[in-house]
């Protein structure tokens, strides 16, 4: 058993956090019970926090639940090993997140509301989605009881300044809050980006191991640490472990190639900043626009 779940978790590992889009991987292409997996990563890993992602009133859908269905998932979520449940809603639509935030809550999870980030709050000319539009909905998110505030920036445009006002002007606002961002490195300033969060008062910024980071993936692990260490940011992690668990997971992401985003996306792509396509789909929509030959439009 133990050597089937080694198995399970080295694959777990790569697909990320439990929830959101890995549920669903689990049942319809891996053929296998996604709260089993859950419970054998717990029985190898009982020591660390779990964090999942829910997507509010959708669960880990694609369309809303009743929300006794939400409940009872939250419920079942927590029972099988499940710590922290970050909920969010694409539109920041503030019914779907507090309906997950109250479900995650009462099942005795750790409630960690995210905010979709867009825009540029340091361009003054985008004035849809201000640093006022989001301090207002942090303060809507804090009332509701959330015990954790997170920035979602799933299309990778959180730049440096942009990064240190948000986050200054959430920790003024919530001193003893604890504020997490998430970021895909798509045109290649996560790293700046994820070193100004942390200087201007984020507790945690979202990273991936080297050999899995980059473009529309998190930003480099070992970057982080190496440009953290001998400063007031130290994490504390020594590198030569982050080269030694990048080399594993290297040899690994070579075993499928195949699949890989990197059979036609090549480097980082600043144009995110203008057709601000999340990771995600952004390199669903560029593998299937190779595929159909239509790659270079």
């Amino acid at each position: 058993n133990r050597h089937l779940c080694l198995a399970q978790l080295q694959q777990s590992v790569q697909h990320g956090d439990w929830g959101g889009a890995t549920f669903d991987v689990s049942m319809r292409f891996l053929y296998e019970c996604p709260w089993r997996r859950l419970q054998e990563l717990r029985c190898l890993v009982p020591n660390v926090p779990f964090q999942m992602l829910l997507r509010g009133a959708n669960a880990v859908g694609y369309t809303n639940y009743p929300d006794n269905a939400v409940f009872k998932f939250c419920e079942v979520a927590k029972e099988n090993g499940m710590d922290i449940f970050r909920v969010f809603d694409s539109l920041n639509y503030l019914p779907n997140m507090i309906l997950g935030m109250e479900a995650a809550g009462q099942a005795g999870g750790v409630v960690e509301a995210a905010i979709s980030y867009t825009g540029d709050v340091s361009d003054p000319s985008r004035t849809k989605y201000s640093l006022d539009y989001y301090i207002k909905l942090a303060e809507e998110l804090v009332k509701a009881g959330t015990h954790i505030l997170c920035i979602k920036d799933m299309a990778g445009l959180l730049k440096p300044n942009a990064s240190a006002l948000l986050i200054k002007a959430l920790r003024d606002r919530f001193p003893d809050l604890p504020i997490h961002v998430h970021t895909h490195d798509t045109a290649g300033a996560g790293v700046a980006s994820m070193l100004a969060c942390a200087e201007a008062g984020a507790d945690i910024v979202d990273v991936a191991v080297d050999s899995m980071s980059g473009m529309t993936s998190q930003p480099s692990m070992g970057a982080i640490v190496a440009c953290t260490k001998g400063t007031d940011l130290d994490t504390g992690i020594a590198l030569e472990k982050v080269f030694d668990y990048s080399e594993y997971w290297e040899v690994t992401r070579g075993l499928y190639a195949a699949f890989d985003c990197t059979a036609t996306m090549k480097s980082g792509n600043a144009d995110v900043y203008e057709n601000e396509i999340p990771g995600g789909q952004y390199t669903n929509l560029h593998f299937q626009a190779h595929s159909m030959g239509l790659g270079k439009q």
